[in-house]
């Protein structure tokens, strides 16, 4: 016998009984495809979880960037309207926000000595509810209204 058909029948005996010893565990395989599908199913779960998170958490930042939108063109708008008008609360119907102003005079002493008045704290607060919490966003600008004669 050469060297070939012992190394074949060697092959074929190994393979034998590979085979007798499935046969003996027939359920194995479907005790694998189950932990495994089971594991598949939890990373989907996970990876659904973490979409539906990042999609609330983006809805908010939405939100927050229309309400400083909002908060610029609020106080462009006050702004530039005379004194006994800015004081003012508005609701954008549309992003159940509300804006209000209000304006409070400052006094500032220059270098020289001198008082620097006419000058105004313009402050907008911005009301709204974002998820399930209520937020408030604020900014303060100082503004200088001469008093007209």
């Amino acid at each position: 016998m050469n060297f070939s058909a012992k190394n074949s029948r060697h092959r074929l005996s190994a393979e034998a009984q590979g085979a007798s010893e499935k046969a003996l565990r027939p359920g194995y395989i479907l005790l694998e495809l189950i932990i495994a599908l089971s594991i598949f199913a939890i990373g989907v779960l996970g990876l659904a979880r973490s979409l539906n998170s990042s999609m609330e958490v983006a809805s908010i930042l939405n939100k927050d960037q229309r309400v400083r939108i909002g908060m610029r063109s609020f106080l462009e708008e006050i702004r530039r309207k005379p004194l006994n008008e800015m004081q003012a609360s508005i609701t954008d119907v549309a992003t159940g926000v509300t804006y209000t102003s209000t304006a409070e005079p400052v006094s500032l002493t220059m270098t020289n000595g001198n008082t620097m008045s006419d000058l105004y704290d313009l402050k907008i607060v911005a009301t709204y509810a974002a998820g399930n919490e209520q937020r408030e966003e604020s900014v303060d600008v100082y503004v200088y209204k001469p008093a007209t004669k």
